[in-house]
């Protein structure tokens, strides 16, 4: 059974899944983020909601971001915590295979992009071609400035970062891409991943860290 992790923005959410089926999923999305109050108490409702004991977790996934950083930090402490304590395989997944595994671009590609802060920017671009996501492009810190050297053609845009784009690009009703701002992910999305994806994106050192740590000072 994998336990799923999931505090990246205002959702407190949590899953347990196995061979990519989800079999139980818990989500809290308040106003404003309170992960330290809500996200052991839902990890220990999930368990009990559905008879499991931490002892039949055989892997942890946790998403490290891009993301709100003091956000990300909540739920990558409790992941580091319960691995370590339990030794139990515990991986940190990047946003950007969030969206990319649960995005459904049809024949398009996906520019998925999140906001740093201070004016820096992180994206990947993929393809879904015969249901196999592959990277096409990336860029971990990109200013502002440069943001419309991104290939965002016959693409959609999602991400905290998608709004950027639509402020700055194409202003015609005709432009040749689509910005979702209303897309995020929960916990499950974390369950759909190929875990054999780019090392780039998905973390096996211990302690894990936020993604975007590098950033900014939060």
């Amino acid at each position: 059974m994998v336990l799923n992790i999931e505090t990246s923005h205002n959702l407190t959410s949590i899953s347990l899944s196995s061979k990519k089926k989800i079999e139980s999923i818990l989500n809290i999305n308040p106003q404003r983020p309170n992960h330290c109050e809500v996200l052991v108490p839902l990890i220990v409702d999930i368990m009990e909601k559905n008879s499991i004991q931490i002892s039949e977790i055989d892997e942890i996934r946790v998403n490290v971001g891009p993301g709100n950083l003091s956000s990300l930090r909540v739920g990558i402490s409790i992941a580091n915590i319960f691995g370590s304590f339990k030794n139990i395989p515990t991986f940190g997944v990047s946003s950007f295979l969030l969206y990319a595994f649960s995005y459904d671009a049809g024949v398009k590609d996906l520019v998925t992009i999140f906001n740093l802060r201070n004016d820096y920017y992180a994206y990947a671009k993929f393809c879904n071609s015969s249901n196999k996501v592959s990277l096409l492009d990336y860029d971990f810190r990109i200013h502002s400035k440069d943001i419309l050297d991104i290939n965002v053609k016959d693409s959609y845009v999602v991400g905290t970062g998608a709004s950027k784009i639509q402020s700055l690009s194409y202003k015609s009703k005709d432009a040749p891409y689509i910005v979702d701002t209303e897309f995020f992910v929960d916990s499950s999305a974390l369950s759909k991943v190929d875990m054999n994806f780019d090392a780039k994106f998905i973390f096996k050192n211990h302690p894990l860290e936020p993604f975007n740590s590098f950033s900014f000072v939060s």
